[in-house]
């Protein structure tokens, strides 16, 4: 899902509609969209992670530096075999002098920060099903000041919907693992 359907679909949730049926634009609701979307999108980021991979070659100087969406690096493989001899300190991978291996990195990714300038086009980063999720919460932040209309409709689906999506976390072994059915 793209910014601007997801900002189409809130428009639909808060009924944001003239006589003729076109949806009319309200500059209020306008200006807080994106960021009630990059509120939402880091919130379910947190509920069901976005995890990446990255190839990085060691040029030997004892520290190579990660990207800055990197959360946390939970599996590090070196020729497809997951190894401990690297450590990840404030954003860089911490290795032995020398070292020019390649590595294989799984990490929790955290999303790009939407902005005020962010495109309409710019896709979100969680899966589909949570994106579907977002509207929901950004019609609930936009009724919260409102003393008329109760926002907690909106936000109670959208904590439902969050609630049945699958939700992964780390386990002990450093891998994600499902938590929906958790024993």
């Amino acid at each position: 899902m793209t910014l601007g359907e997801g900002k189409r679909k809130v428009l639909m949730l808060l009924d944001e509609y003239s006589s003729g049926g076109e949806i009319s634009v309200d500059e209020d609701i306008d200006l807080k969209m994106n960021d009630f979307f990059d509120m939402a999108q880091r919130d379910m980021a947190k509920w069901q992670p976005i995890v990446r991979r990255t190839v990085v070659t060691l040029d030997g100087s004892g520290s190579e530096g990660l990207p800055n969406e990197v959360a946390r690096v939970f599996r590090i493989r070196k020729n497809g075999v997951r190894v401990s001899a690297y450590e990840v300190i404030e954003g860089k991978l911490v290795y032995d002098a020398g070292d020019t291996s390649t590595l294989a990195l799984d990490y929790i990714a955290t999303p790009s920060t939407i902005t005020p300038e962010t495109e309409d086009s710019y896709v979100f980063e969680v899966s589909e099903d949570a994106a579907n999720c977002l509207p929901f919460f950004v019609a609930a932040q936009q009724l919260i000041p409102d003393l008329v209309i109760d926002y907690g409709a909106f936000y109670n689906l959208y904590l439902q919907m969050r609630g049945m999506l699958p939700r992964s976390t780390l386990s002990s072994s450093g891998g994600v693992r499902q938590a929906l059915y958790r024993r």
